[in-house]
C-alpha cells in the first residue's frame, strides 16, 4: 500500500512549473529539464548540490564542454508564415502564384499568435567549460566553470500595423518593445555532506539526508538591456501626417559599449572606450542550496534553491534615454535650382539620425539578480519494485518556479515529466514533457553511450520540432561526449 499511495503522489505532483534556465547536462535536457532529484555527479553542480552524493559510477567524474543551445519565439512557426504569408498555393494561367487576401479572421488570428499581445524572441547557449566531482561515502565536492550567453527579444504584435494599415486618427503603441541580452561566467565550488538521521522521523519513513551547497563567482562580460516607453505612431485625422513619438531608456556594459557616441567619449574617458573583450565588465556572487532524502526506502525526493545571488556591472557602463517627437507630412523632393536642397525625406532620416545622436552617456554601476529559482523534485526506481521491469527504469517528476526574468529566467511555473530506461546497461534511452515557464511545452528526448570509464549523451529538448516541424516554435540540442569516470 505504502508503495501505490508513494507513486500515486508522484504521479500527482502540482501540475504548473517553470522552465527557468537551460542546463548544459545532455542527459538533463533528454529528461526534459529534470535535475532536481535525479542530477548526479558534475550535474548537481548548479542544479542540487547535494546530488553530488547520489550513487553514480566513478568516484572521480572529469568533463569537458558539454554545450546546450536553444533558439526559438512563442509565436512564430512555419504553419503561420505558410497559411497566411505564401499566397493561395496556387497558379494563374500564366504560372504566376495566386497571392492571399487576409480576411479579418486571418489578421486576427496572427495577432492573436502573440501571447497577450507581446511574443519573446529567445536564444541561450550554455556551454561547461570543465566540470569536477569528486566523492567519498558521506562527502562530496565538485567545481566547475560555466559560460553562459543568451538574448530575448520582446515584440508587441502592434508592430504588425501595416496588417490593417494605419488609418487617419488612429494611434499604435509601441511601448512594449524591448531587448535583454548577456554573456557571463560563473565559477562553482560546490559541496556535500551526509547527515543523521533524524530522531524525530522513523528510518522507515524518511531517511538517508544530504545537504549541499554552493557557491559561485560570476564576471559578466557583456550585457545591455532597453526599454521602450511612450513610443506610439500617430496618423492625423485631417491629412496623411503622421507623427513618430519615440522614448527609449537603455543601458549597456561591456563588449556592446566599445562604440559609443563623441559626446559619451568626452566624458567616459579612454577607459570606457577601449575595452578589453577578455577583462571582466562586471562581478557578483552566488550560492546554491540543495537537500536530498530518501522516502520509504525506494522514492529519492529533492529541494534545492539555485543562483540566489547577484551580478554587478560597473566597467565600460553607457546609458542612452530619451524623448522625443517626429512629424512627416508627406513627401516633397529636393528643389534642383537650389544648391545643398533637400527632400523632407532626408529631413526625416536627419531627425532620426539626431535624435539617436549624442544620446549616449557615461553611467554609474548597475546591478541584475542571478537567474534564481526553487526547484523541487521525485523519482523512483521502478525497476526496484517491479523486478519484471526489463532493465533499470527511472520516473521523476520536477517542479520549477523562477522569482525573477533576468537571463531568460520565468516567473511562469511549468512541469517536468521523464523516465530513462536502461535496457541494457550501456545504452540509456531517455524522454522527458515540460509544460509552461519560459519555452512552453517540450518533449525532449535522448540517448547516451555509458563506456566503463567514459560517457557520451546526445539530447535534444525541443524533439517535438522534429516530429512536428511545421508547428515547432523553439529548437534545442545538447551534447556531451567528453566526460570521464574514474
Amino acid at each position: 500500500m505504502k508503495k501505490i499511495i508513494a507513486i500515486a503522489a508522484l504521479a500527482f505532483f502540482p501540475l504548473f512549473t517553470a522552465y527557468s534556465q537551460q542546463y548544459s547536462s545532455a542527459r538533463l535536457i533528454s529528461l526534459g529539464g529534470l535535475a532536481t532529484a535525479v542530477s548526479t555527479d558534475v550535474d548537481a553542480i548548479g542544479t542540487n548540490p547535494a546530488n553530488l552524493l547520489s550513487l553514480s559510477r566513478g568516484t572521480v567524474v572529469v568533463e569537458f564542454v558539454p554545450f546546450n543551445i536553444a533558439a526559438g519565439s512563442d509565436f512564430l512557426n512555419v504553419d503561420l508564415y505558410n497559411n497566411y504569408f505564401t499566397g493561395t498555393g496556387q497558379t494563374d494561367s500564366s504560372g504566376n502564384k495566386i497571392g492571399r487576401f487576409l480576411t479579418e479572421a486571418d489578421k486576427q488570428s496572427i495577432l492573436n499568435a502573440f501571447p497577450n499581445g507581446v511574443g519573446q524572441v529567445r536564444t541561450d547557449v550554455n556551454v561547461r567549460i570543465l566540470g569536477v566531482s569528486v566523492r567519498t561515502t558521506n562527502i562530496g565536492i565538485g567545481f566547475a566553470v560555466d559560460e553562459k550567453v543568451g538574448a530575448k527579444i520582446g515584440l508587441p504584435n502592434s508592430l504588425l500595423f501595416p496588417l490593417d494599415g494605419n488609418p487617419p486618427g488612429s494611434t499604435i503603441s509601441l511601448n512594449d518593445l524591448a531587448t535583454e541580452t548577456w554573456w557571463y561566467r560563473s565559477y562553482n565550488v560546490d559541496y556535500a555532506m551526509r547527515l543523521p538521521d533524524l530522531l524525530i522521523v522513523p528510518k522507515e519513513i524518511v531517511r538517508n539526508f544530504v545537504a549541499g551547497i554552493g557557491l559561485k563567482y560570476v564576471t559578466g562580460f557583456s550585457y545591455t538591456s532597453m526599454q521602450s516607453a511612450n513610443s506610439s505612431l500617430h496618423t492625423d485625422s485631417s491629412d496623411y501626417a503622421f507623427t513618430v513619438n519615440l522614448g527609449m531608456d537603455g543601458t549597456r556594459a561591456g563588449l556592446l559599449s566599445n562604440v559609443i557616441s563623441k559626446g559619451a567619449k568626452s566624458t567616459a574617458g579612454d577607459t570606457t572606450v577601449n575595452f578589453n573583450p577578455l577583462a571582466p565588465a562586471g562581478t557578483g556572487f552566488g550560492f546554491d542550496l540543495g537537500m536530498t532524502a530518501t522516502v520509504y526506502g525506494f522514492v529519492n525526493v529533492g529541494i534545492s534553491l539555485t543562483d540566489i545571488g547577484w551580478l554587478t556591472w560597473n566597467k565600460n557602463v553607457v546609458r542612452t534615454t530619451g524623448d522625443t517627437s517626429i512629424t512627416f507630412s508627406g513627401f516633397s523632393p529636393a528643389n534642383a535650382t537650389i544648391d545643398g536642397s533637400t527632400s523632407n525625406l532626408d529631413s526625416l532620416k536627419g531627425a532620426f539620425n539626431d535624435y539617436f545622436k549624442n544620446r549616449d552617456v557615461a553611467a554609474g554601476s548597475y546591478t541584475t539578480s542571478l537567474p534564481t529559482k526553487l526547484n523541487i523534485g521525485a523519482s523512483v526506481a521502478l525497476d526496484e519494485l517491479f523486478p519484471v521491469i526489463p532493465g533499470q527504469l527511472l520516473v521523476a517528476i520536477d517542479y520549477h518556479q523562477g522569482f525573477n526574468n533576468y537571463y531568460n529566467n520565468s516567473t511562469t511555473p511549468e512541469l517536468v515529466l521523464g523516465t530513462e530506461w536502461k535496457p541494457i546497461g550501456l545504452f540509456p534511452l531517455r524522454t522527458g514533457i515540460g509544460l509552461g515557464g519560459a519555452y512552453g511545452f517540450r518533449w525532449s528526448l535522448g540517448f547516451g553511450i555509458n563506456l566503463p570509464f567514459w560517457d557520451i549523451d546526445l539530447g535534444v529538448g525541443t524533439f517535438n520540432t522534429i516530429a512536428a516541424p511545421n508547428s515547432a516554435k523553439y529548437v534545442s540540442i545538447s551534447l556531451s561526449i567528453l566526460k570521464f569516470r574514474f
